[in-house]
């Protein structure tokens, strides 16, 4: 369904096809399409000019020595493209190495990792159960049970002072002649 502004809203425009739209309006059927004509139709728009190829021959030839600068002036140039892509093939060579040796780097880190994880996790386990099995009470009945010893009474426990010991060992060495004190220090070292 079409509204009376519809067709005056766009009649006035300078678009083509809204005036076409317009002049193609039955004014029989319906009024709501206005009489105006615009007096001066705008001209159409101008289409894009396409760029032509065009070819020209060359009717001047060149000579040897400009054949021979042009010919070395193209050798410089695939010279030039050639060591850029060099440069560029061996920077990006060396970025995927870099990155594949980081990459085994890492993993390696990581097994590293996981392995002294286990390791400390073993370790507080071992503490753990010796200090569950080591007590005194344990110390003391392998002591007496497996290797047979026995515990000592009061009246079995005899102190030494060490001071009057120095002192009596370096006496016993003053009194004794060189001789027999060299051969009993090297009995006593033995």
């Amino acid at each position: 369904m079409t509204n009376a502004s519809d067709f005056r809203r766009y009649s006035y425009g300078i678009d083509f096809e809204t005036r076409n739209a317009v002049s193609a309006f039955s004014q029989t059927r319906s009024s709501a399409a206005p009489a105006y004509t615009p007096e001066v139709m705008p001209e159409a728009p101008v289409p894009r000019r396409r760029r032509k190829l065009s070819v020209t021959t060359n009717e001047n030839l060149k000579s040897r020595e400009e054949l021979i600068a042009s010919q070395k002036l193209a050798r410089k140039q695939m010279l030039a493209i050639v060591s850029v892509i060099a440069v560029v093939a061996v920077m990006l060579f060396s970025m995927l190495f870099t990155y594949a040796v980081k990459n085994e780097y890492t993993r390696q880190i990581a097994a590293l990792k996981t392995e002294l994880s286990r390791e400390v996790n073993q370790n507080i386990c071992t503490n753990a159960e010796l200090e569950a099995l080591v007590t005194i009470e344990q110390i003391e009945d392998y002591a007496v049970n497996k290797l047979g010893m026995v515990k000592l009474d009061s009246d079995q426990v005899r102190y030494i002072d060490v001071e009057k010991y120095k002192d009596a060992r370096t006496a016993a060495l003053n009194e004794q002649p060189l001789e027999e004190a060299a051969v009993g220090t090297a009995a006593e070292n033995q």
